[in-house]
């Protein structure tokens, strides 16, 4: 006999289908096999499962609706220009499909889960986007066990089961550090990240360690910081790094914010990009793209991370068995702050 921990993925398992389709079967959608429902509706009397109410809800009707749950307050989410693209690009495609997008986010900083408890409490959406989960988050495992499909925005190793739309960090990172070395000659590369709590601020980390172990570079601690793509942390990281510019060649930057932010720190100092330091940032937004001098970047394209998302969720709430996930390219831009010729706008 089962416990009350039974959840929809143990069904999915002991009957050999995803947990959209048990769910979808569970709720007696005619895109299911009446033979794939038969199964699962005894692997759930087997282990006793019981749904959850918001599951329940989505069985009796459908609605209309998409969430986007970004676990963090609602000043930090409007105050970032990723988020506003993400968001961009979900409302596009949603509204193509006559979905109502329904934005969540935390009370506060440090209560990840208030963003997600209003979804789960009663029958607001068909399906769930999440944006910029930390790695520790089990709320996006919580939403997917109760049945909602779920696509999550980056990389989730560890959550394998759940579907994801993200950007290649790890070789954005790469290829900015890569420049700094074999285009300029820099050999005593900082690295300002984002929070390391969170899966992409993590893989810009593993780019920028493995271009300076495959160039032979040393890998300095005391030129690291860890950030959290403000722009305040930019000017702290500017601080910190201050008694160690002298023994710095080039710092790369986690975002664009922190990396103007730092740049304009830098020049009340009087140390000069790039003339005595080299820089580079990440993300390429139009809003960052007048600094000066003109920061090189990677360019990601986060508005069609938005798109991506809404069409992976679409194909899960229309019963797809399997989603595949999606990583799309990053692109360096060159321009003055790494010390190149300008060559883009």
């Amino acid at each position: 006999m089962a416990t009350t921990r039974t959840t929809l993925a143990d069904v999915a398992r002991l009957s050999g289908v995803s947990k959209t389709s048990a769910s979808m079967a569970l709720s007696d959608s005619p895109r299911v096999a009446a033979e794939t429902k038969d199964r699962v509706r005894q692997a759930a009397r087997q282990l006793g499962y019981v749904p959850h109410f918001a599951a329940s809800s989505l069985r009796s009707q459908r609605v209309d609706a998409i969430a986007v749950v970004v676990p963090h307050d609602t000043q930090h989410v409007f105050s970032h220009p990723v988020f506003i693209d993400i968001l961009e690009g979900v409302l596009t495609k949603a509204n193509e499909n006559d979905l109502s997008p329904i934005l969540s986010t935390a009370r506060t900083a440090s209560d990840e889960s208030s963003a997600y408890s209003r979804i789960l409490r009663g029958r607001m959406a068909s399906g769930v986007i999440v944006a910029a989960a930390s790695t520790t988050d089990e709320n996006v495992t919580a939403i997917a066990n109760a049945g909602y499909p779920v696509v999550v925005v980056g990389r989730s190793p560890k959550q394998p089961g759940i579907v994801t739309v993200g950007i290649d960090d790890i070789g954005g990172a790469y290829r900015a550090v890569e420049h700094l070395v074999t285009v300029h000659g820099a050999k005593r590369i900082g690295h300002v990240s984002g929070p390391l709590n969170h899966q992409s601020a993590i893989d810009k980390q593993i780019g920028y360690i493995q271009a300076l172990s495959d160039a032979g570079l040393e890998i300095n601690p005391r030129l690291q910081f860890e950030g959290d793509y403000t722009e305040p942390s930019g000017v702290e990281a500017a601080r910190a790094l201050l008694p160690e510019i002298g023994n710095c060649d080039a710092i790369f930057f986690a975002n664009d914010q922190m990396a103007v932010a730092a740049m304009e720190q830098f020049a009340s100092h009087g140390i000069t990009v790039p003339d005595q330091l080299r820089v580079v940032g990440y993300d390429d937004h139009p809003m960052l793209r007048h600094s000066r001098p003109a920061l090189t970047t990677v360019r990601a394209d986060m508005v069609e991370v938005g798109v991506q998302s809404m069409n992976k969720l679409l194909e899960l709430m229309a019963g797809a068995l399997h989603v595949e996930n999606l990583e799309l390219p990053t692109q360096l831009v060159v321009r003055e702050s790494c010390g190149c010729p300008s060559t883009s706008v």
